[in-house]
């Protein structure tokens, strides 16, 4: 989400749900560019000969705090700095994963579709991989949009290791409390730290949620729409024009099937919409899609916001979303069947201008409103939420163009 209180919520939930805790967190999809061939990564060149084996998947176990004896960095396993902090992390994510993913996951094997669109779609999502992946773990490509930078891959033979796992529990706080991220917040907070990026985030989330990483790429699409990739080793030089982002091969622990995950540094309102009709037609590539829409800033609700939510109208053959995503009155009855869950009376105060008196109206009414087991969006606490499930009808889900 774009506003200060949208995904950089998704950390500090984690790490919320961590101190909380402490307290109380298959259709058409399109293909990607074949890897080239590069020079070993140059942070591998400021390591010790027994580690120049480094693999993505060995700085994504280490980044989440996940001991890995066998790999290259098994000996800075032994620092102080990460010792404490893979305590501290491991104890808050198995807070946040059987107080919120836990009752997500068995209520999405029972609420969503067993098969849907090879791709899922997220925009405004900041870091936000770890709910999208739970609620659709079966998609072949997720596709993410948001403000934060992609980032780099952290040099972690020369990080300042107090500082870096210090930023990096602070970065996951929101989403581990709140269950969504705080962009401005996130923002700023990526700004001044040894963080660089969400990149290390994503990285988190493939670990935590026992995923092996094999591969990551720099994506860069010009401003002629031609589309570059290359190796996650280093810093990049972009232009102001170009559109950048990162995209992560992995599979599950002992599976063959490869999924892969785009993260794209975009502004979705309407004149960034129209000046990038590439982008736009890129994206349409990997269509038919799912799209999943929370903490969402209330922004599709606005006039100047109206080419990404005809995109996701059009484009979707479902839609999973909180009342800060696509006010319910655009979509038609006669192309969706709806689906209600928790409950609604109005949006959190800073969001109150957006109230929608026809959903709340349906809450009120209607008998077939469905329990919601976790909290989600803005209203994050258990039996606060709401979500709609929106289901294209069937003759039209063939075609989501029209």
């Amino acid at each position: 989400m774009h506003f200060g209180i949208r995904k950089a919520n998704l950390f500090r939930l984690l790490v919320i749900s961590l101190l909380l805790s402490l307290l109380a967190i298959s259709g058409l999809g399109a293909s990607s560019p074949a890897d080239s061939a590069a020079d070993p990564p140059a942070s591998q060149q400021s390591l010790p000969a027994a580690e120049k084996n480094l693999t993505y998947n060995d700085s994504a176990l280490f980044i989440a705090g996940l001991s890995h004896r066998q790999g290259a960095l098994s000996a800075l396993e032994d620092k102080p700095a990460w010792q404490k902090y893979a305590r501290f992390i491991s104890q808050s994510w198995e807070r946040f994963d059987d107080r919120h993913l836990a009752p997500m996951r068995e209520w999405a094997s029972q609420e969503l579709p067993k098969t849907y669109t090879a791709t899922v779609f997220y925009p405004f999502s900041g870091p936000d991989f770890v709910n999208m992946y739970t609620l659709f773990p079966h998609a072949k490509t997720y596709l993410m949009i948001a403000l934060e930078p992609a980032g780099e891959m952290p040099d972690l033979a020369t990080i300042d290791d107090n500082r870096f796992f210090a930023d990096l529990e602070h970065s996951l706080y929101d989403l581990l409390q709140l269950k969504f991220f705080i962009t401005d917040k996130l923002s700023n907070s990526l700004k001044k730290s040894e963080v660089k990026g969400i990149l290390p985030i994503l990285l988190f989330f493939l670990a935590r949620e026992k995923t092996q990483v094999l591969d990551v790429r720099y994506w860069v699409m010009k401003s002629d729409g031609t589309v570059a990739e290359s190796p996650a080793t280093g810093p990049r030089q972009l232009s102001s024009q170009d559109i950048a982002g990162v995209r992560l091969d992995f599979a599950l622990v002992g599976s063959q099937e490869k999924q892969t995950l785009y993260y794209f540094r975009f502004n979705l309102r309407d004149d960034s919409w129209r000046r990038h009709e590439k982008f736009v037609s890129f994206l349409k590539g990997f269509g038919p899609l799912t799209t999943l829409a929370k903490a969402a800033s209330y922004l599709m609700h606005k006039p100047h916001y109206s080419g990404i939510r005809q995109f996701v109208l059009s484009q979707s053959v479902y839609v999973l979303q909180g009342d800060s995503a696509i006010p319910l009155k655009y979509f038609d009855r006669t192309t969706w069947n709806l689906r209600f869950y928790g409950t609604y009376s109005h949006p959190i105060n800073y969001f109150k201008k957006f109230q929608q008196k026809d959903l709340a109206e349906i809450y009120q009414k209607d008998t077939d409103v469905y329990p919601l087991p976790f909290g989600i969006d803005y209203y994050h606490r258990v039996k606060t939420s709401n979500l709609l499930f929106a289901a294209k009808r069937a003759e039209l889900a063939v075609n989501p163009s029209k």
